[in-house]
């Protein structure tokens, strides 16, 4: 019998918990190493940040994808859940996936990587040393123990706070922070506080959690039909749903092509009263003053909050195996380095912000990777893998906004899950509406393929009534979702339509020649 191959996952949070599922899946001995003394990763709220954390939850944060695109496929959310969850129940969420498939007990606590390198013997083992402490805090002696393969999920590389240059910021007196130690306003209260926000730069769209309709935003967002068809007919909902679009002033951007979309319930109230002033680009700071490009001034400022995002970074191991010499990513599927001898060290969590199926892709991800390092997924010729690469959005250190289910279903495609025609039509043809009427949740990638689940059929033609039921629980917030769906599958309809006879113009000129033959002008 040959001896299981040993994975080391990184990091106990949502990417590595699916990895070392997926593990177990394909038949590999998962290792788990979790600095911190919980698992849960960046959704593990504490008071104070703790040592080498960076992205990190605070302590109001609510999810910004709705209850049935939030969860992973085969362990769906309860339908008296919330419809969008605050970090303690995802939280909570995270603990009970872990045990109820028994993940707990592969992972070691408090154990902190240091170095990851490849063994002396890689070139005919494709094995790799892992540096590793006791200790979150990273003291103490340090052990080193080989591994067959790699999986890294140390919060998708968001390692480094990015701090941008701005001219005097070194010299300012008052307190200046990342948003990354931000836990809670008590702090700021009665303080006049400016929030560095770079996104803000160019225009984007406020989007509230639920829409204009009783509907969460989410849920029509993460339509395959929607991402099927072209922005000005796709984003009608988004539109519709969003009041306006917040700008800097003098921003030379002012057209929604190019927006990207902010979650945001009180912001826009917030504006309207006085309370946040949305600004234009900082030009310096002074000891207790920001001076802003149109030469505008505010003094006395007490607190600088640097919301300014994070720099994908990986510390522990060579980073010219992740990043080219242009300093993008260079990782096909945007999961394995491209270049190694042996396909045995994963990258989980590179992840595009605003992604409305979060822990659906990093599943996949996980799955994905776990197949490959079991010998089970064949890869394409280099060149392929090279124009795949070049095709997709290039990320650099700093993430770029993508909405990625046809990534998903790629990933999905190249191990055997992504439903066809027949594995809808066959079972109930009702899974054909809603593969592309419904948001693509993770239990799609259940149906066929490797690790089917039995429960993965309900759990997707029950997906808008457990989504309606915590919103009328108390209030007829949402009618019936029938006639909702009705209308909905109308106009998309009629948009599949629109794209038809713009690509095949000679049928759009028959139609009009034939409608001028039904309806001829008055002369």
């Amino acid at each position: 019998m040959t001896e299981r191959k040993r994975i080391l996952v990184i990091g106990a949070g949502v990417s590595g918990l699916t990895a070392i599922k997926s593990c177990l899946e394909e038949d590999l001995q998962p290792v788990c190493f979790e600095r911190d003394d919980q698992l849960g990763g960046v959704w593990y709220y504490t008071e104070d940040l703790r040592p080498g954390q960076s992205s990190a939850a605070y302590k109001s944060i609510i999810s910004n994808n709705t209850k049935e695109t939030l969860c992973f496929s085969d362990f769906p959310l309860r339908k008296e859940d919330p419809a969008y969850l605050p970090y303690d129940a995802v939280t909570q969420y995270l603990v009970n996936y872990a045990n109820h498939f028994g993940l707990g007990k592969y992972i070691h606590y408090n154990r902190n990587v240091v170095k990851v390198e490849m063994c002396k013997d890689y070139e005919t083992t494709g094995q790799w040393d892992v540096s590793y402490v006791e200790g979150g805090n990273g003291g103490g002696d340090v052990t080193v123990e080989t591994f067959d393969g790699i999986m890294m999920c140390s919060g998708g590389g968001l390692g480094k706070p990015y701090i941008p240059a701005i001219p005097g910021l070194d010299k300012f007196k008052g307190i200046t922070i990342h948003g990354n130690a931000y836990r809670q306003p008590a702090p700021f209260i009665g303080k006049k506080v400016i929030v560095v926000y770079l996104s803000v730069r160019s225009p984007y769209i406020v989007s509230p959690r639920i829409a204009n309709d009783g509907w969460p935003t989410t849920m029509f967002i993460a339509q395959r039909i929607r991402q099927m068809l072209p922005a000005c007919v796709g984003n009608n909902k988004l539109d519709k749903s969003s009041p306006c679009t917040i700008y800097s002033p003098g921003s030379a951007q002012r057209t929604q092509k190019s927006a990207g979309v902010m979650v945001n319930d009180e912001i826009l109230d917030r504006i309207a009263c006085n309370h946040v002033n949305v600004v234009p680009e900082i030009a310096r700071i002074t000891e207790t003053s920001v001076e802003f490009i149109d030469g505008s001034v505010i003094d006395d400022v007490d607190v600088i909050i640097l919301a300014t995002g994070y720099e994908i970074s990986y510390p522990i191991i060579d980073e010219t195996l992740i990043f080219d010499e242009t300093e993008k990513l260079n990782l096909y599927r945007y999961i394995l380095p491209l270049g190694l001898k042996h396909n045995t060290l994963m990258i989980i969590g590179i992840l595009l912000k605003f992604i409305p199926t979060t822990f659906n892709v990093l599943e996949l991800q996980s799955r994905w990777s776990a197949r490959l390092l079991s010998g089970r997924l064949n890869l394409p010729n280099m060149k392929t893998m090279v124009n795949d690469i070049h095709t997709r959005p290039r990320v650099g250190r700093l993430y770029d906004p993508l909405l990625c289910t046809s990534y998903q279903d790629d990933i999905a495609r190249d191990i055997g899950v992504l439903p066809t025609l027949w594995n809808l039509l066959f079972p109930d043809p009702r899974l054909i509406y809603e593969y592309y009427m419904g948001p693509a949740i993770g239990a799609w990638y259940r149906l066929r393929g490797p690790a089917t689940w039995d429960g993965a059929k309900q759990t997707i033609l029950s997906t808008w009534d457990n989504t309606k039921y915590p919103l009328n629980k108390t209030t007829n917030a949402i009618k019936s979702e029938k006639s909702f769906l009705f209308k909905q599958s109308l106009f998309l309809a009629g948009g599949l339509c629109f794209v038809y006879l713009l690509v095949n113009r000679e049928k759009s000129f028959q139609l009009i020649n034939w409608i001028e033959q039904l309806c001829p002008r008055n002369k």
